[in-house]
């Protein structure tokens, strides 16, 4: 050996002893062995360039860059999962959540289960190794974050789970699932570890909920009851001050069997709830009205808020008893807007129809992908029988001071890739109307959904 050539024990007593674990890890990385071998070779030479390269590693971590960041890995329920800054490092406590998923499904019969924000997917991919037979779905708005797990899927042979980019729901539209786990973004925006160096790297949108923390997990939470079967199960991971507040948060949107896990350290790191309906309940709190409609791409079901904006949705399920819709054509198709309906016959003939009804926009619900609204002139108080459906989040159509807004009255549950097929044919002009698809889409029936 070169007697200039330095030596991992060489190298590693240059370290302080603060920084002595990490510095195994970078340096095990940059020589491309384990840290075991690293450990039990101290002798083995460091050529000059993974000295180099360690040397340029260590200065990053000491500055408060993640180990996992700088050695591209961390392992997580005993997966070596990739990891880049695009994403949140897996932590130890998050696999409470997973081993709390594990067990109260019980048995391991083959369940639908989704995973909100999945990040490097590192729920998801625990999930499904331990539940071969589970149909797992995981979602996330960020490109950057479902490239790196579906990297991770494929390295590991996890093939099955399907990827979705949107926010939390958004590209699950109409679907119902058995399980749902999240480790959504709990931090408040004023909380003092924001400050701590390693936070710092990591993706802030992915920490921070908003001025309370709670913002991410009440829209979870209370949209949920939407996606669960009858018997579904939601498990969230939050700060180890917010088990009350995240307890409240379930009962109120209705889920019974409430329980809080702690972590490794003993702090509450997990809430569970179950979405169960007794027969009293099932008296008392009828089933939302759907209307299933069948046109010539294919079939969709919607959903109804008769609760949140009951003009509408007396006036839509009218409409539907009357027939009117059927024959009728989707006369307005904008990608990436939406696609309009209910008035308009293939000869571009209007349908007559009864008086305008009162604007409910005012109602809170917002025009979120899949929503469906009603369609009207540029008078508040115009529509009557045309609606329309988000393609995307249309926010500048909600109610708000100096904009009154379009009234959000109902969702699609099933479907929405027809909807999608709708909205990616061709279009063009007719008769004085733009964007009306060049082929006609038929509305054949639509008709109420039996309760």
């Amino acid at each position: 050996m070169n007697p200039r050539t330095l030596t991992v024990s060489a190298v590693l007593a240059a370290c302080n002893r603060e920084l002595r674990r990490d510095a195994e890890l970078l340096l095990a990385t940059c020589l491309g062995v384990s840290r075991t071998t690293l450990l039990a070779q101290p002798e083995l030479a460091v050529p000059t360039d993974a000295g180099e390269r360690f040397a340029h590693l260590l200065e990053r971590r000491r500055r408060g860059e993640p180990v996992a960041y700088l050695t591209g890995e961390k392992e997580f329920w005993s997966l070596p999962l990739a990891v880049t800054a695009d994403v949140l490092v897996p932590r130890p406590e998050t696999e409470t959540l997973v081993e709390t998923a594990l067990a109260a499904a019980g048995s391991p019969i083959a369940l639908s289960v989704l995973d909100l924000g999945t990040g490097s997917g590192a729920i998801a991919l625990a999930l499904a190794t331990d539940r071969p037979n589970w149909r797992v779905t995981a979602t996330d708005r960020s490109p950057a974050a479902l490239a790196v797990a579906r990297k991770n899927a494929e390295r590991l042979g996890l093939t099955r789970i399907e990827f979705l980019l949107g926010d939390w729901y958004e590209p699950i539209i109409g679907r119902r699932f058995d399980l749902i786990v999240s480790n959504p973004p709990y931090i408040a925006a004023t909380d003092p570890a924001l400050k701590t160096p390693e936070l710092g790297f990591e993706p802030q949108p992915a920490l921070v909920a908003g001025p309370t923390g709670l913002e991410a997990l009440r829209v979870i939470v209370e949209q949920a009851p939407r996606h669960l079967r009858e018997g579904g199960r939601l498990f969230v991971e939050h700060g180890w001050d917010q088990g009350a507040a995240v307890r409240n948060l379930l009962a109120a949107a209705g889920f019974s069997n409430i329980r809080t896990l702690n972590d490794l350290a003993g702090l509450e790191r997990v809430t569970a709830g179950e979405l169960t309906q007794g027969p009293d309940a099932a008296m008392t709190t009828p089933a939302a009205p759907r209307v299933v409609f069948t046109t010539s791409l294919g079939s969709f079901t919607i959903e109804l808020f008769p609760k949140e904006a009951p003009i509408s949705t007396e006036n839509f399920l009218k409409y539907a008893d009357d027939g009117h819709f059927d024959g009728t054509i989707f006369h307005r198709v904008i990608p990436g807007f939406m696609i309009q309906g209910g008035g308009f016959t293939g000869d571009m003939q209007q349908r007559r129809t009864r008086a305008p009804i009162r604007n409910e926009a005012k109602n809170g619900l917002r025009n979120k992908r899949g929503t469906l609204s009603m369609a009207r002139t540029n008078e508040v108080d115009s529509a009557t029988s045309q609606f329309f459906i988000n393609l995307v989040d249309n926010a500048f159509l909600d109610h708000k001071p100096g904009n009154f807004g379009y009234a959000v009255f109902g969702q699609v549950v099933a479907g929405m890739d027809v909807i999608d097929k709708i909205a990616a044919v061709a279009t063009g002009r007719r008769k004085g109307h733009d964007d009306v698809p060049s082929a006609d889409i038929v509305v054949e029936s639509a008709k109420r959904a039996a309760a």
